[in-house]
């Protein structure tokens, strides 16, 4: 038996701005348009005097910096849009990268009503989708569900008017096999039922009816042993439910999983009592990799659409969640993301990076400040996607391993390349040893999967082959004493992180 997920509550996201931010700690630039607003109003402006604040980062089409009253020329720039509120008015201004074009845009008006994003817009239906609108959805093939509340009918056909095969209780576990088939203003799925086949209506109406299960038990956040092996991977016998990426804050409190592809969401579980069911942190578009920011309780994740999010935990908000900062950083997916051990800075990556740093953008990561929201450094020189970013413990070194089968080491504060390891194969994960001694990179379609570098060589110390194929993820437990390895095929494997022999194999 499943735990049930809390009740669909229909949370609608509605920022003035779709990319503003409240932001916790500005960038330097707002100080140009705080002292162009100081001058219009004839009086010292400080943050400390607005009543509210937003801004955003964005790449402009030209120097106009998106303001429709100004006159722009030249090629795509990097800039901010800052609103400042002082006195119950709200000033829009635009100001460059490196603060040398300050645009004040003019005042916003007080009552323009907020752009609400509407429950009604169910991507999985489709242009042809008639009698619409369709409620959105967060199921998807593949997964397991259940009703949320009394009986469900199951039907023979999509439509209100099919045959009833049977009644479903609520709690009752079903697989979604195909779907969605939208009409008459509900949203179908076909879904198996103790073996019996026929459509359910996850939403329609305005009310949601269906919702994916979660599992009742959880990992605990424990130092890790051989002990715990058989079921620390406890999330993967639902891993149809959730994408393979999970964090958890420093603390251990929190665990946090993006929702399938299709299933906008993150489940947020609360492990100090697992009888709870997970909050819902609601998020409209697809969630590409995420991470606990160290020793606070925020979430860091980047989009599909290329996007990266902040977001501070509010349990008592509605929504659970204060968004921090909307950075438009990457073209395409955020491949990955990492932070510094004392998170003062993160590293995000992509297909093609949005700066104005000097270098090639393509397949380029970028290094954060986290105080000032700047580009640090713009590590160029892979020829493939990055999948796996790890930073040293000091934060002072970046690691990055991609598609191109290259290992590479950068400076995090000016991004030189410091070393560049050819690995023969794609690289499909990396993680730093706890006392910055090794890094363990896991390989893609390579007889010695397992490679162990050395850090301060910058080179392959040892080749292992992990006992399954496959390898996926890799990661050093807090203590430094143990490596875990885990792959396609649901074999995990421990390994001694001094000296590198394999402790102990599980099947999950």
């Amino acid at each position: 038996m499943k735990r049930k997920l809390m009740k669909f509550c229909g949370i609608l996201l509605g920022l003035l701005l779709a990319a503003s931010v409240w932001a916790q700690g500005a960038p330097t630039q707002i100080d140009a348009a705080l002292l162009d607003l100081s001058a219009r109003l004839g009086q010292s402006i400080s943050l400390g005097n607005l009543s509210n604040w937003r801004w955003e980062q964005k790449n402009f089409a030209d120097s106009a910096l998106g303001c429709a009253t100004a006159s722009g020329s030249g090629g795509s720039l990097l800039g901010y849009r800052f609103e400042l509120t002082y006195s119950t008015v709200t000033y829009d201004y635009r100001v460059s990268a490196d603060s040398a074009i300050v645009i004040y845009c003019g005042e916003l008006d007080p009552v323009a009503p907020a752009a609400v994003e509407t429950q009604y817009s169910n991507r999985l239906c489709g242009e042809t989708a008639t009698d619409g609108p369709y409620m959105r959805s967060r199921l998807i093939y593949g997964i397991e569900a259940e009703v949320i509340q009394g009986f469900l009918n199951l039907r023979g056909q999509p439509s209100a008017d099919g045959q009833v095969l049977l009644q479903i209780p609520a709690g009752l576990p079903f697989d979604v096999t195909a779907g969605p088939d939208c009409a008459e203003g509900f949203v179908w799925w076909l879904v198996n039922v103790s073996g019996q086949t026929g459509y359910v209506a996850e939403a329609g109406e305005g009310a949601v009816f269906v919702q994916p299960t979660a599992p009742l038990h959880m990992p605990s956040r424990e130092i890790l042993n051989t002990s715990l092996a058989s079921w620390l991977q406890e999330l993967s016998r639902v891993e149809g439910n959730f994408r393979q990426q999970h964090a958890w804050s420093s603390d251990g409190n929190h665990l946090a999983l993006p929702g399938a592809r299709g299933s906008d969401s993150i489940w947020l579980f609360d492990m100090r009592n697992q009888s709870l069911a997970p909050q819902l942190l609601a998020y409209d578009g697809g969630i590409s990799t995420l991470k606990f920011r160290p020793d606070r309780p925020q979430i860091l994740f980047g989009s599909e659409s290329g996007v990266i999010h902040l977001w501070q935990l509010d349990l008592g908000a509605e929504t659970g969640y204060v968004e921090q900062l909307y950075l438009n950083a990457h073209a395409g997916a955020v491949s990955a993301l990492a932070f510094s051990a004392d998170g003062s800075r993160f590293v995000s990556a992509g297909a093609e990076a949005y700066s104005q740093l000097p270098g090639e953008r393509k397949w380029a990561a970028i290094v954060w400040d986290m105080a000032t929201i700047a580009q640090q450094a713009l590590l160029t020189g892979h020829q493939g996607l990055i999948r796996s970013i790890a930073l040293s413990p000091d934060g002072a070194t970046v690691a990055t391993g991609a598609d191109d089968g290259t290992l590479r080491f950068w400076d995090a504060s000016n991004g030189t390349n410091l070393s560049a390891l050819d690995m023969a194969a794609p690289v499909a994960a990396i993680d730093w040893s706890r006392d910055g001694k090794h890094i363990a990179v896991a390989l893609a379609r390579a007889s010695n999967n397992l490679q162990v570098v050395d850090a301060a060589t910058m080179t392959v110390a040892r080749s292992l082959q992990a006992p399954s194929a496959g390898v996926t993820s890799l990661a050093f437990d807090h203590s430094g004493a143990m490596l875990v390895v885990g792959a396609t095929e649901g074999v995990l494997s421990i390994w001694d992180a001094n000296t590198f022999e394999l402790l102990t194999t599980r099947e999950t």
